[in-house]
């Protein structure tokens, strides 16, 4: 049975999944459904930067692409229209229980719109009627009526040449720079105009960049950390993924290193 119901935004986005949107954005998007279905991520771990990141649900019959520089979603792909039910307006017009037949000896006609675009099968025996853009018929000679298999959403009118998307965050990808003081040294974020410092506490720096998306223990070998206020503590770290960088906290709770990175998967 469908449970959920995902609005198709031409140009901008699918359901929980907006264009854009930064790879740890879509991550939390999958992990917070229920039940979670699994999915995978594919990446050339050869060359990273050249070819896009893929997460691709199966069990959705969804994949997501991403730039892989900026890591943000540029394409959201439905290669199988009858896993989730997707409506246009107030209409549903994919999912269910239809299915295709014989789709080993079809071939995609492909009906595009600004911001998406839908894949039709054509039989074999008909697929010299529409080699030259011919529009698809209501139906083909034999009386079958095309049933869509296939469906994208992306910026621009080419799915072969999508554009770059906006980020949905607003200073995502923004420039830093590091200051280094006789006193202090800082992380000044440009673009939000905010700043951090080495010896801050978690809450000073969570007051600016917000809650981390993750806390990593460096060890948790008691021998590793220091008595306070009766207990053991260790180092460890927050991380931010979309910010690309992990902050370290000594036993006493203060920033002591800032790791910067790329995110490169792998």
């Amino acid at each position: 049975m469908i449970r959920e119901v995902w609005r198709i935004e031409l140009g901008v986005g699918v359901g929980p999944f907006r264009l854009g949107a930064s790879i740890a954005e879509v991550l939390h998007a999958l992990k917070s459904r229920l039940p979670v279905r699994p999915f995978e991520i594919a990446y050339d771990a050869v060359e990273p930067y050249k070819r896009d990141v893929v997460i691709d649900s199966a069990e959705d019959g969804l994949k997501l692409h991403f730039d892989p520089v900026r890591q943000t979603l540029k394409v959201i792909e439905f290669y199988d229209v009858n896993r989730v039910a997707l409506k246009f307006g107030r209409v549903v017009i994919f999912g269910g229980d239809i299915s295709a037949t014989f789709m080993s000896v079809y071939n995609s006609y492909v009906l595009g719109y600004e911001g998406g675009c839908v894949k039709f099968p054509i039989p074999a025996e008909y697929r010299n009627l529409y080699q030259n853009g011919t529009d698809l018929p209501m139906e083909f000679p034999n009386g079958a009526t095309p049933a869509a298999t296939g469906f994208m959403v992306f910026v621009g009118g080419d799915y072969r040449s999508p554009g770059l998307p906006a980020p949905t965050k607003k200073h995502y990808f923004e420039e830093v720079e590091v200051e280094i003081g006789e006193e202090q040294t800082s992380l000044v974020f440009t673009g939000r105009k905010q700043c951090i410092q080495l010896g801050w506490s978690p809450q000073e720096v969570v007051s600016e960049l917000g809650a981390p998306v993750s806390v990593f223990r460096k060890s948790e070998d008691p021998n590793d950390g220091a008595t306070v206020a009766g207990g053991l503590v260790g180092e460890y770290f927050h991380n931010y993924p979309h910010l690309g960088l992990d902050i370290l906290y000594d036993s006493m709770h203060r920033a002591s290193k800032v790791i910067l990175k790329t995110n490169a998967l792998g």
